[in-house]
């Protein structure tokens, strides 16, 4: 799934911040891709930063029916960077429980992918969802 915000990495990615945040939502762990390829490798890359985002709550009600709830709690979001505009992306809900979530985990994983998503929808436009209208 794939959200296109119309400003710099930046910008953008303060903004997926506030946006997690008024939705309840924390990043206890990120990533800044860019940042580890160049120092490991030496490679230059676009600013990429990935979030792991949880609601502890949520986390709390899966790892206690399944620990096994901590490889889907928290969701991976990366914020890259694009010219002029930033992508964010992150694993599709049907991506999520086609896995074989256990079905004590399945829920808490969908509410957590879900508010990503309206987190994502005040700040941002989802790419592939415009529709088409004619005859």
């Amino acid at each position: 799934m794939t959200f296109s915000i119309p400003e710099p990495y930046p910008v953008a990615l303060r903004m997926v911040r506030r946006a997690l945040a008024q939705h309840g939502l924390r990043a206890p762990a990120e990533l800044d891709i860019a940042t580890r390829i160049k120092q490991e490798m030496g490679a230059g890359l676009a600013p990429c930063t990935v979030l792991y985002v949880d609601d502890p709550a949520l986390l709390l009600e899966a790892v206690v029916f399944d620990r096994g709830a901590a490889l889907s709690i928290p969701q991976p979001v990366a914020i890259a960077g694009r010219d002029r505009h930033t992508e964010v992306l992150f694993r599709s809900g049907e991506s999520l429980v086609g896995g074989g979530l256990p079905g004590s985990v399945r829920e808490p994983v969908l509410q957590l992918h879900s508010r990503i998503v309206r987190a994502m929808e005040t700040i941002a436009e989802r790419e592939g969802a415009h529709l088409i209208v004619g005859p």
